[in-house]
């Protein structure tokens, strides 16, 4: 609570004009007058958006949690979630839908298909979410260069953040040479 409003700017510092008050609960389930005090305060701030002392500062209930985001900097993100392209757009900046449409184009690759392999439950729903683009960027299972970045860094090859490797386990792979074409079934249907 304060007697008068203080630049966002200077909100980090410290010995500032204001009082600091428990709520002893959420700021959001408070009310208004829950939130200013008696004598109402002319200004009350809240924090909306959690961060470290340097890159977050206590905003007024009606603003925005970004506004008290980087409010030193030009930026609003940490880092973590910079991207190429706008915000809501898929993971790598284009969603990768992998389902085949043409029911001609599907016959066509059933048939080049040398083995079949029955999904069991986890592996189809990684295949679900590889054709439906889910895990955009990627264009299918991971292959071991994509594999060991994940798994150091938590990034692709191309530097996008990726935290989880994707791959087809298999249990035994006796018969199965690389290159070949798997039919992926899911219950007895046609997947991938």
């Amino acid at each position: 609570r304060a007697q008068a409003p203080i630049e966002a700017t200077k909100r980090h510092l410290p010995n500032l004009p204001w009082e600091k008050v428990p709520l002893g609960k959420p700021f959001w389930q408070c009310t208004e007058k829950e939130l200013k005090g008696s004598p109402a305060a002319p200004i009350t701030y809240v924090f909306k958006s959690f961060g470290d002392i340097h890159t977050t500062v206590p905003v007024e209930p009606h603003e925005s949690e970004r506004a008290g985001r980087f409010v030193r900097q030009a930026k609003t993100e940490c880092g973590i979630h910079t991207r190429t392209t706008s915000a809501g757009s898929p993971h790598g900046g284009a969603l990768v839908d992998l389902m085949v449409k043409d029911a001609g184009k599907a016959k066509e690759l059933v048939n080049s298909c040398v083995k079949t392999v029955e999904l069991n439950e986890r592996q189809a729903c990684d295949v679900f979410c590889l054709l439906h683009g889910a895990f955009s960027p990627l264009k299918g299972f991971m292959d071991e260069t994509t594999y060991n970045a994940v798994v150091k860094d938590m990034r692709l090859p191309e530097k996008q953040l990726f935290g989880l490797p994707v791959t087809f386990d298999m249990t035994d792979i006796s018969g199965f040479k690389q290159g070949d074409k798997l039919l992926l079934k899911w219950k007895g249907e046609d997947v991938a």
